[in-house]
């Protein structure tokens, strides 16, 4: 059985800590200044035209690096609670199943060999790819143990299959053993392949590509297909398709690299379920004010790559879902050292709030968001690991304050649109939730960068609120905070409550008095509250007549 998650009522209660006392003389400083001018947002009380379709119970999805599965899993000895406990965490608040895609780069590059004793055993050493995400890796039948660790209650599959190796027989084998492990209930899809527009640049092999340097999707349609045919013959478990997510592509190569073109060349309706990009915003070492903490930047860039894409789909195959399978807010940049202060930081938190709201708006069915052991971008590190030549003990990571964020502006109520709202401030973006078409939550995120190092008291921004009828009694403020965008997990609270590994992935409520209630003028049906740079909000409608959850 697995262990309860406690709801925030009953959560422990730990009130010491230097993240405890910073968040409760925040909120008292905020309620006690003045506004230096006040932010209009105009909020309408019925889901306007722009709004998303319903969104999808399980939007907020992960993915773990094939490597490090077993890091995150346990195994039938030794189980994971503490990651078992932090994936739950987004079942429970959301009321849907997670989808889990286990794949990557070196899941690409694996060798299948049922008879070896070690889950995961690195091949040639001396190789300079030995520990990237080109190592050659072979897993043995423990590898599979892993998805024994995680309920079916709150968990659902997406295998990715090898093709970089092209080694189609130990891929049909490597695909009938995963799926009669994890049966056919519980697997949503077979991914074939990873990142193909990148075959015929990146390799195996120091000095080699995995594919010749005129590959294009017409060759990868072509190897998908001839693996999704085998596949098919030779794995019985699998239930009438279609039964596989195509395409994976990275959002590091265009055109020819597109939806179209690979439906041109023959991919099959047959045969997809769904297809799927990764994105990275950012990569290791770059400026977070110009990034991550970057409205323009985020919008840019995601636009530029989906908007396109999904306006194809959405025309031409309105059945098949879009999927962004991997994600996360900074890649690596080649030179091993990865950079804590831009992704492993509130920063990173902050972002993905923002990233994964205007996703929601563009039409993306569901995102997976990427966990990894030498990632500091990874929501939570399952297992000791070592990065930048120091190990690390399990712990949470900076962007997971972000995700448990977003799981609680969806909620369990069902029937959600996102629809973004008109903020004339270039650092501050807002989100309106409507659940069966009434108004029941609103994000803010104030992306405005601020350190502790600047000369300067940490500004704020007021904004009033405009069109909550007479309907509207009051609103629930939370916070995602921390000291300042380059905090890190031990600093960072979301609504006074921190999931750490010494709590085994369980909340724990640092300062119990950090959400608080705002009344609404109700002659105005307007609300005014205010949001420090580098910091977001989550408001909660509470209508007329219902009682307040907040302690008097």
């Amino acid at each position: 059985m697995l262990p309860q998650i406690l709801p925030s009522s009953s959560s422990q209660s730990r009130n010491t800590g230097r993240a405890s006392f910073w968040v409760s003389c925040a909120t008292l400083l905020l309620l006690m200044s003045a506004p230096a001018h006040c932010i209009q947002l105009a909020v309408s009380s019925s889901v306007p035209d722009h709004a998303s379709a319903v969104l999808d119970q399980s939007f907020l999805s992960f993915a773990i690096e094939g490597r490090d599965f077993i890091d995150y899993s346990g195994n039938d000895a030794s189980p994971n609670e503490f990651s078992v406990n932090m994936l739950s965490t987004f079942a429970a608040k959301t009321g849907a199943k997670t989808y889990l895609r286990v794949g990557g780069t070196t899941q690409d590059h694996f060798r299948y060999d049922p008879a070896q004793a070690e889950a995961v055993r690195f091949e040639n050493p001396d190789l300079a790819t030995f520990s990237s995400l080109f190592a050659n890796i072979t897993v043995g039948s423990g590898w599979l143990d892993g998805f024994g660790q995680f309920s079916g209650d709150n968990v659902v599959w997406d295998l990715q299959v090898f093709l970089a190796r092209k080694n189609l027989s130990n891929a049909v084998a490597f695909a009938k053993d995963c799926v009669d492990t994890i049966g056919a209930g519980n697997l949503n899809a077979l991914e074939i392949g990873n990142e193909p527009d990148l075959y015929n640049a990146v390799g195996f092999f120091p000095g080699q590509t995995d594919r010749p340097a005129d590959y294009g999707p017409e060759d990868y349609v072509a190897e998908f297909t001839e693996f999704a045919d085998a596949i098919e013959g030779n794995v019985s478990a699998l239930e009438s398709g279609p039964n596989f997510q195509a395409l994976a592509y990275s959002n590091l190569v265009a055109d020819p690299w597109n939806e179209k073109n690979a439906f041109d060349a023959g991919l099959s309706k047959e045969l997809v379920k769904s297809v799927s990009e990764h994105f990275y915003q950012s990569e290791d070492g770059e400026d977070m004010a110009a990034t991550l903490m970057n409205k323009a930047a985020i919008r840019s860039k995601t636009d530029a790559r989906f908007k396109d894409r999904i306006a194809y789909m959405k025309g031409e195959h309105p059945d098949i879902p879009f999927l962004i399978a991997e994600a996360a807010s900074a890649l690596g940049n080649g030179t091993g050292i990865r950079d804590f202060d831009l992704t492993a930081s509130l920063g990173t938190a902050l972002w993905t709030v923002d990233w994964l709201l205007y996703a929601a708006t563009l039409g993306v069915t569901r995102v997976n968001m990427q966990l990894g052991s030498r990632f500091p971008f990874s929501p939570w590190l399952g297992s000791t690991t070592t990065i930048n030549n120091a190990t690390m003990p399990p712990q949470t990571l900076g962007s997971f304050y972000g995700n448990v964020f977003v799981a609680d502006f969806i909620g369990d109520a069902g029937e959600l649109q996102i629809a973004e709202l008109q903020v004339d401030d270039d650092d501050v973006s807002a989100y309106a939730a409507y659940n069966s078409a009434e108004l029941t939550k609103i994000a803010i995120v104030n992306l405005e960068l601020w350190r502790e190092s600047y000369d300067a008291p940490r500004p704020n921004k007021t904004l009033q609120l405009t069109g909550l009828d007479g309907a509207v009694k009051s609103v629930k403020v939370q916070r995602l905070t921390g000291p300042d965008a380059g905090a890190q997990a031990p600093d960072i609270t979301w609504d006074g409550t921190q999931w750490t590994a010494e709590s085994k992935g369980l909340p724990v409520v640092v300062d119990e008095d950090d959400s608080y209630e705002v009344e609404v003028d109700g002659e105005k049906g307007s609300v005014q509250v205010t949001c420090q740079a580098s910091e977001a909000l989550l408001l909660s409608i509470s209508p007329a007549g219902k009682q307040s959850d907040l302690p008097e």
